[in-house]
């Protein structure tokens, strides 16, 4: 059995693809199950070195420049009659854009040009990277909200990641119909999964005594800096606890001084990634700035119970005392890791609860409620 679409072509544009970030390990996910799918749905994107592919389009950026509040993303400016052409020519009537920088500008273009619907899928909470990465006051918070409900209300449905997004753009402040915010999800690569006892890889590390396993960027907006306060907390009380980092960023150098005791592997590839949260015991993340979370899935997916901060992305993947732990300060989140450590039982009890946890995530059933909250209908059919 399979699924034809009619009627209906989606571009998808994105000024990420093929970076180190959320947005793009997201962005592959969904290309991947267009492809094995054939939905019709192609992904335009714009970069100096990517291929096209199947359902996948490739553009040569006219220019490429890093905005200084956040180097790790270049914008790639794309040639806009090509986006023209290319849309024309593959007679698509919904647009969907995952990014607020230049392909944003296109997607509304082609909204005021065609006046179809065009959709914005919201991955990153600005107002949070404002406040936690820029150190941004109140007043300046103010406005960015200001700003985003300006470019937000161009577009005709938002989709969200989280329940606090949801009710924050239909809240009286921000003011958008309910009928237009529609709530998604993203899911894990099939080889995020548990594995057999005895599959290890060789880590410079004792995988035989306990293990605090952070991965991610190291950065300050994802609460990286915590980490030396929680881990001294949790050893004072489990001394054999130790601490593994995996990851890249601005704050490494500053965190090797501060904790040294810990063992830091650098940039961990995607596909290696199953095996350390084999081999790891629970999973810290500091952030308060996520909007999802594809880590503390994946980790779920692997039988790696995650312990994080009470907020909106994390808070609505983690159940509480059941597959991880929610907290409210490093105080708690290092007390909770100890409380883990001490309880056989409960450690293996959230294990379970991790698989399990993570088969609620699917990518058929996810993909599938995308499209039919942008009006894209499924009939199922023989092929």
């Amino acid at each position: 059995m399979g699924e034809i679409f009619r009627d209906n072509r989606v571009l998808w544009l994105s000024d990420t693809f093929d970076d180190q970030n959320g947005v793009s390990t997201a962005l592959k996910a969904i290309h991947q199950e267009v492809k094995l799918r054939n939905l019709p749905v192609d992904l335009m994107v714009c970069s100096k070195t990517l291929q096209s592919d199947d359902h996948l389009i490739v553009i040569r950026p006219l220019m490429e420049f890093a905005l200084p509040i956040y180097r790790q993303q270049p914008l790639r400016l794309p040639n806009y009659y090509s986006i023209h052409r290319i849309f024309c020519e593959g007679n698509y009537n919904r647009v969907i854009c995952s990014t607020e920088g230049p392909m944003g500008m296109a997607a509304l273009y082609i909204k005021s040009r065609f006046s179809i619907d065009v959709t914005f899928y919201l991955h990153t909470d600005w107002i949070s990277f404002a406040r936690d990465a820029l150190a941004m006051k109140q007043p300046g918070l103010k406005r960015i909200e200001r700003l985003i409900k300006f470019y937000y209300r161009r577009f005709t449905n938002i989709i969200v990641l989280n329940t606090d997004q949801q009710q924050w753009l239909t809240s009286g402040s921000m003011g958008f119909e309910p009928s237009r915010v529609f709530l998604s999800a993203h899911w894990t690569d099939a080889q995020f999964t548990e594995l057999p006892d005895g599959h290890y890889t060789d880590y410079p590390f004792n995988i035989q005594r306990p293990v605090m396993l952070y991965a991610g960027r190291l950065s300050q907006e994802k609460g990286v800096l915590e980490l030396p306060g929680i881990f001294w907390m949790v050893r004072t009380i489990f001394p054999e606890v130790q601490l593994v980092i995996a990851g890249t960023g601005p704050a490494g150098e500053e965190l090797q001084i501060l904790i040294p005791e810990a063992t830091f592997l650098g940039w961990v590839s995607h596909d290696a990634m199953p095996a350390l949260f084999h081999v790891a015991d629970l999973l810290l993340l500091p952030s308060r700035f996520d909007t999802f979370s594809c880590t503390a899935l994946e980790a779920l997916g692997c039988g790696l119970p995650v312990v994080a901060y009470n907020i909106q992305g994390p808070k609505d993947i983690i159940q509480h005392a059941v597959n991880g732990f929610l907290v409210e300060t490093p105080e708690e989140m290092a007390g909770k890791a100890v409380e883990y450590f001490l309880d056989p039982a409960l450690r293996l009890h959230m294990k379970k609860a991790a698989l399990q946890r993570a088969k609620e995530y699917q990518a058929g059933p996810i993909m599938d409620r995308l499209l039919q909250d942008i009006g894209v209908g499924t009939e199922t059919c023989a092929v």
